[in-house]
């Protein structure tokens, strides 16, 4: 499959991603002022990129907190956006999707955390059918994912991809934009899919070399599955050697192996065990049901206070409740629902 640097930027293209961008931030005044010149803004767009004139605007560096991790935000201006999203959809998604592996989920349509987490359920039917509880799951972690990502080889594996020297150079140059040899900005549409595809080689060798059935990538986050333990700690030495030679380093405080038989595990945020029956069980992790609990409390002392609408407060709830309902989470949902009433917890 090959793409022209003139077929990914045409005006139809830019304009298709211009609006795509516009979607849910026109609260922002940049993008209002992008928007309203919007075909200016195109045409400018498209007339430097086919001469070869465009440079990035810089990123907008921030700082957020989310479930107990602090992360470097570096986002770029509106129009850059369009331009990354046109690249992105337009050549590197159709290059790369077809070479990662299925159990590949995030960043991809269609696919995701629910995916992800259905095909977890698939992987542990297929094994106690054959095994029982025999066996268990290596749980992997990487240490700095994003900031670990060597320039250098990822560059070196979009160039065996990407056939037009013009495209190959404006992914290059969007890469070189992150300070440093390694590391890319959570932010950034390019960053995204080139962290989806930067472990590939270790993902293949799971799947194509070792044979492993149940064995699934959710960016940073994997898993394989294994009647024998030995096994397992074959795959951890292999997957280690196999991420150091790319530069990245498995979080040792996470990256742990779990006995089917009298463990538990968390995958994406949800706990996770086999029944002694061979049921699977999947349940919304402690952290998770503490944060809620906390939010209703919140929402409370906002309603009493007049700060917070009883129909808003019940709209929270419903849509999380809504969410919890897809796992084995029934005692956590009739705590919350007394809470919300103000109910003592029932169920603990």
């Amino acid at each position: 499959m090959e793409f022209s640097y003139e077929e990914v930027f045409s005006f139809e293209h830019l304009s298709a991603c211009a609006r795509e961008c516009l979607k849910g931030v026109t609260w922002k005044q940049s993008t209002q002022m992008f928007e309203l010149n919007l075909l200016q803004w195109i045409a400018s767009l498209h007339r430097d990129l086919l001469r070869g004139a465009y440079k990035s605007r810089g990123f907008n560096s921030f700082t957020i907190s989310e479930r107990g991790k602090t992360r470097q935000i570096l986002s770029v201006h509106i129009s850059e956006r369009v331009v990354q999203k046109c690249l992105v959809t337009y050549c590197l998604k159709p290059l790369i999707i077809p070479r990662i592996i299925t159990d590949n989920a995030a960043t991809i349509e269609g696919r995701g955390t629910e995916y992800a987490l259905k095909r977890l359920r698939e992987h542990l039917r297929y094994h106690v059918a054959r095994y029982g509880r025999a066996g268990g799951i290596l749980c992997v972690d990487y240490h700095n994912y994003f900031g670990s990502i060597n320039h250098a080889l990822l560059i070196a594996m979009l160039r065996d991809i990407i056939k037009d020297d013009r495209l190959f150079e404006i992914t290059v140059y969007f890469i070189s934009c992150f300070p440093g040899d390694c590391g890319l900005g959570l932010g950034s549409e390019i960053s995204q899919i080139c962290a989806v595809f930067y472990p590939n080689r270790i993902d293949h060798y799971m799947k194509d070399r070792l044979r492993v059935h149940g064995y699934a990538r959710y960016m940073d986050d994997s898993y394989a599955i294994s009647d024998k333990i030995s096994d397992l700690r074959e795959y951890e030495n292999a997957i280690k050697r196999m991420s150091l030679e790319q530069g990245l380093t498995l979080n040792e405080k996470v990256t742990h192996i779990a006995r089917f038989d009298t463990d538990s595990f968390e995958y994406l945020k949800k706990r996770v065990f086999i029944t002694e029956d061979g049921r699977i069980v999947m349940r919304l992790t402690p952290k998770n049901i503490t944060q809620r609990r906390r939010a209703i409390k919140k929402h409370i002392a906002m309603t009493e206070k007049g700060l917070m609408t009883e129909d808003s407060r019940q709209q929270s709830f419903t849509s999380w409740k809504g969410y919890a309902e897809k796992y084995d989470s029934h005692n956590t949902i009739l705590n919350m629902s007394g809470l919300m009433e103000g109910k003592p917890i029932l169920h603990p």
